[in-house]
């Protein structure tokens, strides 16, 4: 159905995109956001009604706001409003569509769809997009435009979610839960929230619910409450109240439930104290609509009750009046529904300064609002007596009914006012703008470099090629590693624009390396990303490029996730069968860590592996991790393919690789990724490609570690993390120690036996033996050598690097034998400061 829906727009989309290029302008100054809502005022939908004030505030905060909206269903005295309004600083423009005003299922599904089918239209316009655009759930199905809107023109997008479908409909009994239709809700809703940049939801059961459907999304979910504006619903005394006169309501104690009457909504509990307090001085009045309206009327007549009061839903202008008409305001949630509505009704019911009585399960993020607020009381659903009976108490207690209404009103106006959560909103949707701007910026201004890292010959020190990574020089952060800006490029899309800027990059380096060095055979890996590698024109943009910078397709190799390949067999097939006619190698990267790439590997024409630098890392550690490599290798030699060790950092690795049958390899140890000049420098006095010292090759039993200097004192790094590493090291030899490193705990208990260090620096959390193990067996072993010699030993001091910093994690630490800690992120100037105090 989706697949159909996209394809019936793409030829008009096409041509549209088409003329849309990345644009090369910064970050706007003012962000121009879009809000699509299916309900907006004059309708008194409470989803309409709250994105009218957060359209309002996000307006008054550096940000252009217009709103595309369905004409009113049921507003007061308006049937049609102008399809082109200015509401405040927003523009708001209506579809010509008239809404039905049927409430049946069959009805308002139609409505939302034409609705749906005309915002599709009005997003055609490059200017009605905006620089983000917001979705509601209203309708539900809504939040697929702005990812078809993601595919066709990479327009980012967020989703504001209200109501969690198809999980509501499931819960009504409309749809069950193997129905066809709610499979595919669910398939939809993981694009959906996939391709999002963020997602808003009103609680957090309700993040709970989603990322327990889709895991990968959780870092995407921010939750944002609702809101009431305290300075237009506020206390007013019903003795000086309209409303409460006009129903005379001013004598009696009255409990108000006001909203809709849904399903969603329990009822019966309600309608049970009512009974429970039908001889009492106590007036229920329920003001709204709904499907459980009639219903509740009907039982209201079966049991006799006088003392309940239905009223229609009030315009906009009477909600201070109608709100404040009260002594206690009712919130209710059915069972079930917790994380799949949120009653924004509770909000509004703080401000009038009223106690609050909330109807919900256990488990409710409600109940806790109320505890915090001290504002009421809540009651499991059912509990009709209880609720009864509060009722009750706060008719013979006026005083503590003011002291909780007055409790509700201070927490509002602290947490939830429209200014507060609207910085809320502002700031989120601000970084998501700016992520996507600042990315189509960079690749307008070509602000992401290429460094290269070598790939060597592990018996001839022969380098056999060269890895293209990519960085991004950022004008204000400094050089950014892929790990802060790949993951943004693919939600975006942008990554297919940036793989083939990196790509034509590196063509047009070889073209320039082989006119300079004609003797040498130069062949360059490059990353493809899976949306790169499935695009339609992947082979005839890559024939493109050989033939503009005179390249044969062997000085490529492309490489790929085994994730990728496995995603569609058929497909990537097809693809490698057209490379390999080309003589375009293809290289599986970090292999090994799915098992299933092992089962399924002799299916696809690939030329090689790269080891995943996780198993890399373990090859000195870990047996089982040995025998999977020894596995990965000779699968590799039976299939004719070569592999390639990546991460090697240590001599103690590459001895054991080298014993287990590597031939290839690359990693810190023989070189860092470098920019494309000193790659030059290196090939201009060189013959034949020799990046490695031969000793490091031959030699017998390397030693785990890098000294410099001589006769300052020595620190030995233990850490698993490279970067830290690498970040202490630098840090230490600028200072005038000499630095010893080994990457993890067995290495380090190792590399404290033989070198002696004056002082350890100790990660915590390393996996395998952790660093509280390994500072225990550093212990043991100077204890075991004083006790077999006479001589004194001195004991180094164990400096331990953790980031925990609770009082467990602290005395643990120091139960092992550290002399002392420092926490992450680390304090430069403390640690300098440590070091000298402990050497």
């Amino acid at each position: 159905m989706l697949k159909k829906f996209r394809q019936s727009l793409s030829q008009v989309f096409n041509r549209r995109a088409a003329s849309e290029q990345v644009s090369s302008d910064s970050p706007p100054d003012q962000v121009q956001l879009s809000i699509v809502t299916q309900f907006y005022p004059p309708d008194f939908a409470a989803t309409g009604q709250f994105v009218d004030e957060l359209a309002q505030q996000l307006s008054q905060q550096a940000m252009q706001v217009q709103v595309f909206t369905g004409q009113p269903s049921y507003a007061f005295e308006t049937a049609q409003a102008p399809e082109v309004e200015q509401m405040g600083q927003v523009q708001v423009r209506r579809s010509r569509l008239l809404r039905s005003r049927s409430r049946r299922f069959a009805g308002r599904t139609i409505s939302s769809l034409a609705f749906c089918w005309h915002a599709a239209l009005h997003l055609l316009q490059r200017e009605h997009r905006g620089d983000l655009l917001l979705f509601t759930s209203e309708p539900p199905f809504l939040p697929v435009l702005g990812y078809l809107g993601k595919l066709l023109f990479q327009a980012p997008y967020a989703c504001l979610v209200y109501d969690l479908y198809p999980e509501v409909a499931i819960e009504l009994k409309v749809l069950s839960q193997n129905h066809w239709l709610a499979r595919f809700w669910d398939a939809v809703n993981q694009r959906v929230w996939q391709a999002a940049e963020v997602i808003i939801v009103p609680c957090q059961t309700m993040k709970d619910r989603m990322v327990a459907k889709v895991p990968e999304v959780a870092h995407k979910i921010t939750v944002i409450h609702n809101w009431a504006d305290p300075d237009w619903i506020k206390p007013i005394v019903k003795l000086e109240n309209p409303f409460a006169h006009s129903h005379d309501l001013v004598e009696k104690f009255t409990v108000l439930y006001s909203g809709n009457m849904g399903r969603c909504h329990d009822m019966d509990t309600i309608l049970g104290a009512a009974e429970e307090l039908k001889d009492e001085p106590v007036q229920f009045v329920f003001i709204g609509g709904g499907p459980k309206r009639e219903s509740c009327q009907e039982q209201v007549r079966q049991m006799g009750l006088t003392n309940c009061l239905f009223l229609p839903y009030q315009d906009k202008a009477l909600l201070p009046q109608s709100l404040t008409a009260c002594d206690l305001s009712l919130v209710s949630v059915d069972v079930g529904m917790e994380g799949l509505v949120a009653p924004s009704k509770f909000y509004g019911a703080l401000s009038t300064g009223r106690p609050v009585a909330v109807i919900c399960e256990s488990h409710s993020y409600l109940r806790s609002l109320v505890a915090e607020a001290g504002c009421g009381a809540a009651f499991s659903n059912g509990d009709s007596e209880g609720l009864a009976g509060f009722i009750r108490y706060l008719a013979k207690d006026p005083e503590m009914g003011k002291q909780m209404g007055r409790a509700g009103y201070r927490y509002l106006r602290g947490s939830f006012t429209p200014q507060a959560i609207g910085k809320q909103y502002f700031k989120l949707l601000h970084q998501a703008v700016l992520k996507h701007a600042d990315l189509k910026r960079a690749l307008a201004r070509q602000e992401f470099q290429l460094y290269y890292q070598p790939i060597v010959s592990l018996r001839t020190a022969e380098l056999t090629g060269l890895e293209a990574l990519v960085r991004w020089q950022h004008p204000t952060r400094g050089l950014l590693y892929p790990e802060e800006f790949i993951s943004a490029a693919e939600e975006t899309g942008l990554i297919v624009p940036l793989g083939w800027q990196v790509l034509e990059a590196v063509c047009q380096q070889l073209d320039h390396w082989q006119s300079r060095f004609p003797h040498l055979s130069l062949q360059v890996s490059v990353n493809l990303s899976s949306q790169q590698l499935f695009q339609p024109n992947l082979i005839s943009k890559i024939d493109e490029l050989l033939q503009k910078y005179h390249l044969d397709g062997r000085s490529l190799m492309l490489e790929v996730k085994d994730q990728t390949v496995m995603a569609d067999a058929a497909a990537t097939t097809a693809l490698l069968l057209q490379l390999r006619a080309r003589q375009i190698q293809v290289c599986i990267d970090d292999f090994g860590v799915s098992h299933t790439s092992l089962e399924y590997l002799h299916r696809f024409p690939v030329d090689a592996l790269k080891v995943d630098r996780s198993l890399i890392s373990q090859v000195c550690v870990e047996q089982n991790t040995v025998k999977l490599i020894e596995t990965i290798l000779i699968l590799a030699q039976d299939l004719g393919m070569s592999a390639i060790a990546t991460g090697i950092e240590t001599s103690i690795q590459l001895h054991r690789l080298k014993e287990i049958g590597f031939t290839g390899g690359q990693g810190y140890l023989f070189s860092p990724p470098v920019l494309a000049e000193e790659i030059e420098q290196q090939l201009q006095h060189l013959k034949r490609m020799n990046v490695m010292n031969q000793a490091v090759l031959c030699q017998s039993a390397p030693a785990p570690l890098t000294v410099t200097a001589d006769q300052a004192p020595l620190i030995l790094v233990i850490d698993d993390d490279r970067a830290m590493r690498t970040i202490l090291k630098g840090m230490m030899t600028k200072e005038g120690y000499r630095v010893a490193e080994a990457v993890n705990g067995i290495e380090g208990v190792e590399a404290f036996q033989n070198l002696r260090p004056n002082l350890v620096l100790l990660d915590a959390m390393m996996p395998g033996m952790d660093g509280f193990t390994c500072c225990s067996q550093m212990r043991s072993h100077v204890s075991t050598e004083a006790m077999a010699t006479t001589t004194v030993l001195t004991i180094p001091p164990i400096l331990m690097i953790t980031a925990l910093d609770d009082s467990e994690s602290v005395d643990k630490a120091f139960a092992a034998g550290a002399t002392d800690y420092i926490t992450k992120p680390i304090n430069w100037a403390v640690l300098r400061q440590r070091l000298k105090q402990m050497l």
